[in-house]
């Protein structure tokens, strides 16, 4: 199936609407009074400056409804759009090319003009204005794809908002899955993944241009929008999408050796065997998450963080991840079973509850909500220590066990350089265990929250020692794992080899 590029929200109609928005007949609000609210967020692909920004209602087809706002991204690509309070729900934020507007090139160094044919735009299931909303060529790939699970769920039920809802899920997870970031929605800058994945992008950009056949994004969006609409790599709009994306992203692991390399090999790994496309008529939700609790730890005098854990949902398929609210409103999403909410201010009540959903985007109900008061004893905190005369939480004193079972692979990357995947036995943690520390020689060189990393463009023939550290959320870390000498490319043991240089 083929997805044709965007060319639509021009400024001009934005300009034309924005007087029934101020007499409130375009805003869509809703009813007469109560003011506005922000919604926020960064637009990248690099940062995107200069460009216009409109808030509109999602429709139960997956398309643009009523006009709530406008704005303009910042010289960082921020940007800040009043709307009416009343605005709950669906909602879309798109950025819009036009003069002036450019962004950066992660492979160029370069600004690049963002113009009136360029436009990305971000599908959000329940608008949340504590949020920030990040708008991306990732984004826009699942804006793409919401029409598409919207037909299939049409065929089975009603669409109704809470459907809606569900196939904005299922379209941002889905995107999220084969690019290995797990929330598209928050900023880039907190996930090497997301970074990665966007300089890979950039570098197809690039290479389009090289062809001398387009001057923006449009050919390489068009590539990812066709092979986003069914992901199977049996198909040729796939194919070309996996040929594309292995030639751009071998350029930037060349160019980024360290986290950015190691990332996009995992990429690519991804990209080459993708996860099964979900069955999106599957309308059974998952079970609801039991089992909340929290731990809380103090940041300062005023402010802590709140630690929630909980027992895996159940699901007819799988459960694809969770969401997480505080007091009504959604703060995040996660794949496991633990969340950070950093900071909060000390002392105040906080309503906690977890939503499983599954990959076709079916929510379960909501947990049994769980109040928590940082840093004062309750029954639903551990306290663990206490602070300045106050009953404060203090941090997680206990440290994980090490790592068992370090091994790794080896693959030949070019006559001279190899990576070297490692994968090891996961710790325990009297709390739980966040991620772990990977060195190379006693150097860190990376971060994984799984319990595999990969350490990319390493020199072939050359012995190396690789050894790993568990941490948990308190940054309690456990003693390194046995020693496991790799020689890149060449037998050694406990290493399988995948690839052999030639002398």
């Amino acid at each position: 199936m083929c997805i044709p590029w965007k060319k639509q929200v021009v400024a001009a109609l934005l300009l034309l609407c924005l007087p029934l928005l101020l007499i409130g007949c375009g805003g869509g609000g809703g009813g007469g009074g109560g003011g506005t609210r922000i919604i926020s967020g960064v637009a990248m692909k690099g940062p995107i400056v200069g460009a216009l920004v409109s808030v509109n209602r999602l429709q139960l087809n997956g398309s643009r409804g009523a006009l709530l706002g406008t704005g303009a991204t910042g010289n960082d690509g921020s940007y800040a759009v009043r709307i009416p309070a009343s605005v709950t729900g669906p909602v879309v934020v798109t950025v819009t090319g036009r003069a002036g507007a450019t962004y950066l090139s992660e492979s160029t160094g370069l600004a690049v003009p963002f113009t009136a044919t360029d436009s990305f735009s971000a599908v959000v299931d329940n608008f949340n204005p504590d949020v920030p909303v990040a708008v991306t060529p990732l984004t826009e790939a699942a804006f793409q794809k919401l029409p598409l699970i919207l037909e299939q769920k049409a065929a089975v039920t009603t669409v109704t908002t809470a459907v809606l809802q569900s196939a904005i899920v299922a379209a941002n997870a889905q995107v999220g899955a084969l690019f290995n970031v797990t929330d598209i929605l928050a900023p880039p800058a907190q996930s090497t993944a997301y970074l990665a994945a966007l300089m890979v992008i950039d570098q197809m950009i690039v290479d389009s241009k090289a062809g001398g056949t387009v001057t923006d994004t449009t050919a390489a969006m068009t590539v990812i929008n066709q092979a986003i609409a069914d992901v199977n790599p049996a198909l040729p709009a796939y194919q070309t999408f996996v040929g594309v994306f292995t030639s751009a992203a071998t350029q930037v692991a060349a160019d980024h050796p360290g986290a950015i390399a190691a990332a996009v090999v995992s990429m690519i790994a991804q990209v080459t065997n993708p996860p099964l496309e979900p069955n999106f008529t599957d309308i059974t939700a998952p079970s609801a998450v039991t089992g909340l609790s929290a731990t809380t730890a103090a940041i300062d005098s005023t402010t802590s963080t709140v630690i929630l854990t909980w027992t895996a949902a159940s699901d007819n398929n799988a459960v694809a991840g969770y969401e997480v609210y505080r007091d009504g409103a959604k703060i995040g999403t996660t794949t496991t079973t633990t969340f950070i909410d950093s900071p909060v201010t000390s002392n105040v009540t906080y309503v906690y509850t977890v939503v499983a959903f599954d990959a076709a985007g079916n929510f379960s109900s909501a947990s049994a909500p769980l109040s928590v008061k940082p840093n004062q004893a309750s029954l639903s905190v551990t306290v663990s220590g206490q602070l300045s005369g106050d009953l404060l939480a203090q941090l997680d004193l206990t440290p994980p066990t090490s790592p068992t079972g370090l091994a790794a692979v080896t693959t030949a990357i070019t006559g001279t350089t190899s990576s070297v995947a490692l994968s090891w036995g996961a710790s325990t943690d009297n709390v739980g265990v966040t991620g772990y520390d990977v060195f190379r020689d006693g150097v860190k060189v990376g971060t994984a929250t799984a319990t595999s990393f990969t350490d990319a463009s390493v020199t072939s023939a050359t012995t190396y020692s690789y050894t790993v550290k568990a941490f948990d959320a308190a940054g309690n870390r456990s003693a390194a794992s046995t020693a496991l000498s790799v020689t890149a490319n060449r037998p050694s043991l406990g290493v399988t080899v995948s690839g052999q240089v030639n002398p």
